[in-house]
């Protein structure tokens, strides 16, 4: 029985920085932009440790994302999943999972890989 495999293709890629108080973009393909969830913390001042990336234009195939966060002397445990995966983006949760099991706010970069390419 023969089985019919397709590639992945990477299609966005970026790094996003937490800095004065906000998620920014600060590397990365241009078809992608990070924005802070609507509703999801105080209504006023930062987004904590949750944030969207939003494809432009949206992916219309099946796709994956690796995530990573980057580990600096204030954030020495950093870890990042992403979830809430659709075709408009995904969002990306950053937390401290050993001492206080909460969301933090740090910096991470990510990869999505396309089945087959973007349409």
């Amino acid at each position: 029985m023969s089985e019919k495999t397709e590639a992945f293709t990477v299609t966005h890629s970026g790094v996003v920085e937490f800095r004065d108080g906000t998620y920014e973009k600060r590397a990365g393909s241009a078809n992608w932009r990070v924005s802070p969830i609507p509703g999801f913390g105080a209504p006023v001042g930062p987004p904590l440790g949750q944030v969207k990336i939003y494809f432009e234009p949206v992916v219309n195939v099946p796709y994956v994302v690796h995530l990573s966060a980057q580990r600096l002397p204030t954030t020495p445990m950093l870890m990042a999943n992403y979830g809430e995966a659709d075709a408009s983006g995904f969002v990306v949760h950053l937390f401290e999972p050993v001492a206080t099991n909460t969301l933090q706010n740090g910096n991470f970069s990510f990869t999505v890989l396309c089945l087959g390419g973007q349409e």
